[in-house]
């Protein structure tokens, strides 16, 4: 008879019961064996090889039980940490959430306060409006005089000094009216 040569994969639990059911065999072999005669020498080495036998695998089933639990207990550290970070995670994105909306809160809030300035400041006199505009941060000024009607704009700049407005102006034209000097 030929040997079937197997091409399946033996797990650790597959072998180990394979040697647990050879070992319990052979225990059950020699419990229905009849006792051994005073002069058989080879009987008590062949039970001193069983038993240790028996002590090896008992060792190594306790190893295998502890990194069982040793990886059960790591599995559930990795669950635990897992939901943490999902929780972690939530919370973040409700604070982003948080955060967007405030900072849409405060672009209307300036958008509603740029509109009232510049209602304000095409309410007043030319000259009026000149002297405030001068006199504010360059940020402030373009954006107050992007806003405003051209007329009342136009009027405000020709009320400021020639440098303030000159700036003003060449800042409002921005690059596509600048020109190459060499």
């Amino acid at each position: 008879m030929v040997p079937v040569v197997s091409t399946r994969k033996w797990s650790r639990w597959s072998v180990l019961a394979l040697v647990l059911g050879t070992v319990v065999g052979l225990g059950v072999s020699a419990l229905g064996a009849p006792e051994p005669e005073s002069g058989d020498a080879f009987r008590p080495a062949q039970l001193e090889g069983k038993e240790k036998l028996y002590a090896i695998l008992d060792r190594k089933i306790r190893a295998v039980e502890r990194r069982e639990a040793t990886l059960a207990a790591r599995e559930a550290d990795l669950r635990a940490a897992e939901v943490q970070i999902e929780e972690r995670l939530g919370e973040l994105q409700g604070l982003r959430e948080d955060i967007r909306g405030l900072l849409t809160d405060l672009d209307e809030d300036r958008e509603l306060r740029m509109i009232h300035l510049v209602k304000m400041f095409e309410t007043m006199r030319p000259g009026q409006a000149a002297t405030i505009i001068a006199a504010s941060d360059d940020a402030l000024a373009l954006e107050l005089l992007r806003r405003m009607n051209r007329g009342k704009a136009g009027k405000a700049l020709a009320q400021m000094p020639t440098e303030r407005a000159a700036f003003l102006a060449e800042q409002l034209g921005g690059p596509a009216l600048m020109t190459d000097a060499p």
